[in-house]
């Protein structure tokens, strides 16, 4: 093993090792303690990135080259968030998700060229706040690769994101444009439930369905004009009203 390796671990052991119990201040509480964690884990990742499998992946070619708009979930840019590679997590990671192939994109450690990671390594992922996993064998979903858990619990939503490059529809206009359409589904007393309309989703909650229209129709809520944003409230009530 190379000598910077061994210093680098011995650091490592030698700063998680301190434990405050052998201080005679409340250091594990202190906002000082927790800095000094992060910093040296972020020493360790700087020291050794070059090493990490993380970094290690196919090179990336980018969709849709003349179509208007981005192939990536949310925006253009890299956004910041943590990913679970190959059953170990990756904090602080600024990447992008491109939803029209369903892949994760980041930089190498040189930062020379992007990188696509392999899904059946990346089991999950947080994005900008969003957490996607990744759900395979599973007949009633639309295919396998990522979905976003809107909603946890007994009863839980998930969300398919997808773009794909759709042509004008005038013949003279030979323009293409990233076109984002949204699949959901609920998942139930481990079964799934493809959902798109009030009905639909009343109809997987029929043991208080009563008491749902009810919720529904004294907080004014629409399914038509906010389909995901309904489905969430209502489902994060149906989980309340279980217990």
């Amino acid at each position: 093993m190379p000598k910077k390796n061994i210093t680098i671990i011995i650091f490592i052991i030698a700063a998680f090792s301190f434990h405050p119990a052998f201080s005679q201040t409340s250091f594990s509480d202190s906002v000082q303690y927790h800095q000094a964690i992060k910093s040296t884990k972020d020493f360790y990742k700087a020291s050794v990135r070059e090493n990490l499998m993380l970094y290690n992946g196919s090179e990336y070619g980018r969709t849709g080259h003349n179509a208007l708009g981005f192939p990536f979930f949310e925006t253009d840019s890299l956004l910041n968030g943590s990913i679970f590679f190959n059953n170990n997590w990756y904090e602080d990671e600024n990447f992008q998700y491109d939803i029209v192939i369903d892949k994760l994109v980041l930089y190498d450690y040189k930062k020379s060229y992007s990188i696509i990671l392999a899904a059946e390594q990346t089991k999950e992922f947080i994005i900008n706040g969003h957490h996607f996993f990744y759900l395979q064998n599973n007949p009633i979903l639309k295919k396998t690769g990522y979905y976003e858990k809107l909603v946890d619990g007994p009863t839980i939503l998930w969300a398919k994101r997808e773009k794909k490059v759709v042509l004008s529809a005038n013949a003279e206009d030979r323009s293409a444009h990233f076109t984002l359409f949204n699949d959901f589904f609920v998942q139930k007393n481990s079964s799934f439930y493809p959902v798109d309309n009030e009905n639909s989703f009343i109809k997987i909650m029929d043991d208080r369905k009563d008491e749902i229209k009810k919720y529904i129709r004294n907080n004014k809520i629409k399914f038509r004009k906010q389909f995901e944003v309904s489905a969430i409230k209502v489902l994060t009530y149906y989980n309340q009203s279980i217990h």
